[in-house]
């Protein structure tokens, strides 16, 4: 697991890409973004399982998860995390999913409720930019509150 940001003393976030998804560039992006702006990312790479997400935020404390995906394996990769968090312990962590995240071309809407369903606290299905992204996550991490 890469720590990105060194000795940033912000909030701990576990992210990664999920499926046979090996979209590496994306990934270092928003841990380089998590870093400068006061994250402390906890990359567990690409072609990541569900049960690598909640050993990962189990291992470090981390307060949120962002699962990854930009080839549309979210789909099958996500089914459940809201409950795996939940049995674990984690029903705390605050789970975020985003990028390219089903196969097709769905409107936003209809793959937001989709992963709403799935246990997800807030999903960027093809966001446009990350800033929407680092506000929502300082956001949310900031008044301790999980978005319904």
């Amino acid at each position: 697991m890469s720590d990105t940001a060194g000795d940033t003393s912000g909030p701990g976030v576990v992210l990664g890409v999920v499926g046979h998804d090996i979209h590496v560039v994306a990934n270092r992006i928003l841990a380089v973004g998590l870093a400068e702006n006061g994250f402390r990312p906890y990359n567990i790479g690409i072609s990541c399982a569900l049960p690598d997400f909640v050993d990962a935020a189990l291992e470090t404390g981390a307060r949120a998860v962002l699962i990854s995906s930009v080839n549309g394996e979210g789909e099958e990769g996500c089914a459940g995390a809201g409950a795996r968090f939940a049995a674990a312990g984690l029903g705390n962590v605050l789970l975020y999913a985003g990028g390219n995240l089903v196969v097709g071309d769905r409107p936003t809407a209809v793959v937001e409720r989709l992963f709403l369903g799935y246990g997800f606290h807030r999903v960027f299905h093809r966001p446009g930019t990350l800033t929407t992204f680092f506000e929502a996550l300082r956001r949310d991490l900031g008044d301790g509150q999980l978005p319904r």
